[in-house]
C-alpha cells in the first residue's frame, strides 16, 4: 500500500484479496482436517475487503470536504 492515496490502496487490497480468494476457492471442497485453516483464510480475506471499504469511504469523505 502506498499510504498516499486511499483509493489506490483499496485497489491494491482488492486485487490481492481477489487473487487469494481464487486460490482459496480452488481448495473447495475442503479436505478433511483443512476446513478450519481454509475458513481462516476466508476470514482474513473478508477483513482485507472491509479495510478496502473503509479506505473508499475515507477517500469519498476527503473528496466531499473539498467540493464547493
Amino acid at each position: 500500500m502506498t499510504g498516499q492515496n486511499p483509493e489506490v490502496d483499496a485497489i491494491e487490497i482488492v486485487g490481492e484479496a481477489t487473487r487469494e480468494l481464487v486460490a482459496a476457492a480452488e481448495q473447495l471442497p475442503a479436505q478433511p482436517g483443512q476446513a478450519e485453516a481454509l475458513a481462516r483464510i476466508f476470514d482474513r480475506i473478508s477483513e482485507d475487503v472491509a479495510e478496502a471499504a473503509v479506505l473508499i469511504r475515507r477517500a469519498d469523505a476527503r473528496r466531499q470536504r473539498f467540493l464547493p
